[in-house]
């Protein structure tokens, strides 16, 4: 029996051993690059998602801002949203005890402050104390005065609390002067601007 001869067939073997390397290599290469491609799709598919749910997000922040944006537009016209307008309050409570045809008004201002965390419910809420004090002639002359501020309010107000007291009076005196005193202790409520600080 011959033995196949070894010495020329070395060359052949040779490069096909070389070329199942080569074979081998070049398939590990595409696994990897195949991988790595795969790696990216799913890091672009992310990426497109991440891009799309905050594309979902601003339009319906979009929506939200054109349904409430007259909302806003009216509460700041009337001077909830915003820098509390003192002026106009006391201003609004002076006409008020002229609607009601009353015999004048004193007031007093606090400085504001912030509003409890459970009334504000997260907003820059700030309330302004204000105390009125004026004469009434009878007691239905207090919730005529109320009805008036109410219709002339500039912003929201809120009635704390009211109380009458007889004042004395002297011997002799026309029918139609007030013996009582009314003490109202009443509540504005602003919105602080954007900067979130109580003004």
């Amino acid at each position: 029996m011959k033995r196949p001869p070894f010495a020329a067939l070395r060359l052949s073997m040779l490069l096909v051993l070389v070329s199942l390397m080569l074979a081998t290599g070049g398939a590990l290469w595409n696994w990897n690059q195949a991988q790595n491609a795969a790696a990216e799709l799913q890091q672009e598919n992310t990426a497109l998602n991440s891009a799309r749910q905050q594309l979902d997000r601003s339009r319906q922040q979009q929506q939200l801002i054109a349904i409430h944006l007259p909302a806003y537009r009216a509460l700041t016209a009337r001077g909830f949203v915003g820098p509390e307008d003192r002026l106009a309050w006391i201003e609004a409570a002076q006409n008020a005890n002229r609607d009601a045809q009353l015999y004048g008004l004193d007031y007093r201002l606090a400085p504001r402050m912030a509003s409890p965390p459970a009334l504000a419910q997260g907003l820059a809420l700030g309330q302004t104390n204000m105390t009125l004090i004026f004469p009434v002639l009878v007691e239905t002359d207090l919730p005529r005065f109320l009805a008036a501020l109410k219709a002339r309010a500039p912003g929201v107000v809120r009635v704390h609390g009211c109380s009458l007291s007889m004042q004395a009076s002297p011997a002799f005196e026309a029918i139609n002067q007030p013996h009582m005193q009314a003490e109202c202790e009443l509540q504005w409520f602003t919105v602080a601007p954007a900067t979130g600080r109580a003004q």
